[in-house]
């Protein structure tokens, strides 16, 4: 915490730690860097991650809670 009240650590820290009660895996970013054994992105600018975006839309299109225009726009906007 800061004089300000919130530093982007504590920010962060809540946030992974209400994705992985929802069910997400966290992971440390230098294990899926660019690079490396278990990379996930191409380079650093790359935010989302194609393959677990794919993997997480796929069961919403198969269960028809997704149309498959929408997941292609959306897929589009993000990668």
């Amino acid at each position: 915490m800061t004089d300000r009240g919130v530093t982007e650590s504590v920010v962060e820290q809540a946030a992974l730690a209400w994705l992985e009660s929802l069910g997400w895996e966290v992971r440390n970013g230098a294990e899926i860097a660019p690079g490396g054994p278990g990379a996930e992105r191409d380079d650093y600018p790359q935010v989302a991650l194609a393959q677990r975006l794919c993997d997480a839309l796929l069961p919403k299109l198969i269960s028809g809670e997704l149309r498959v225009k929408d997941a292609e726009k959306f897929m589009e906007a993000v990668l």
